[in-house]
């Protein structure tokens, strides 16, 4: 897995003519890097007398960006292994009735799941820019340019996947489905492109 090896191994693979990695787990990657700032801004915040009153809070914040940068981390991989499911899929033969019928679902099995991981990279996109949004208001003053940074990359990360998903539902057959996809998409994005104005606001007030 890319997360336990060297970064400049990724970018490596990531500039190669292969197609994966791609857009899909570059997107995580911003993810995991936004999240990591933000926890870098609780922890200092943490322990500092003139942030007494929010201690607490920005202790759960720290959990959770630490909980999203692992989960985005993983996205990373699995994005990465659902391409090559799809992929494989495409190539299964289709010289019989039988056959076509096989790869047709599992095509349209493989696409299901190749849109549902960078889904999950949108929607965690969107918990993490509500993170910055939060830390953005009680997070230590001197470091508001890293939340600035972090909301950025959140929201790189929920746009660029965002694209990978759409990719993936124009294919998909069950008509139930795409709608469901959508939905959970376009709420996402909406959320990220609201709460990160926000932010912008908010340091604008303070820094």
């Amino acid at each position: 897995m890319y997360r336990d090896e060297p970064l400049h191994r990724y970018l490596d693979d990531l500039a190669s003519a292969q197609p994966a990695p791609g857009g899909g787990s570059a997107s995580a990657l911003c993810g995991a890097m936004g999240a990591a700032l933000v926890s870098m801004v609780a922890r200092l915040t943490l322990g500092k007398a003139k942030y007494a009153d929010v201690q607490a809070e920005i202790e759960e914040l720290l959990q959770e960006t630490e909980r999203l940068r692992d989960r985005f981390q993983t996205l990373m991989q699995e994005d990465i292994e659902a391409y090559g499911k799809l992929s494989a899929a495409f190539k299964l033969p289709r010289d019989t009735d039988e056959e076509i019928f096989a790869r047709t679902n599992a095509v349209q099995t493989q696409l299901v799941e190749a849109a549902l991981v960078p889904l999950a990279v949108v929607e965690c996109a969107a918990t993490l820019a509500k993170c910055c949004r939060r830390m953005a208001e009680i997070g230590n003053v001197n470091v508001l340019s890293d939340v600035a940074t972090a909301s950025v990359l959140a929201s790189s990360a929920g746009q660029g996947a965002a694209w990978m998903v759409r990719v993936n539902v124009r294919s998909i057959k069950d008509l139930e489905m795409v709608s469901v996809l959508n939905d959970r998409l376009n709420k996402a994005l909406e959320d990220i492109s609201l709460v990160s104005q926000e932010v912008t606001d908010i340091i604008g007030r303070r820094a």
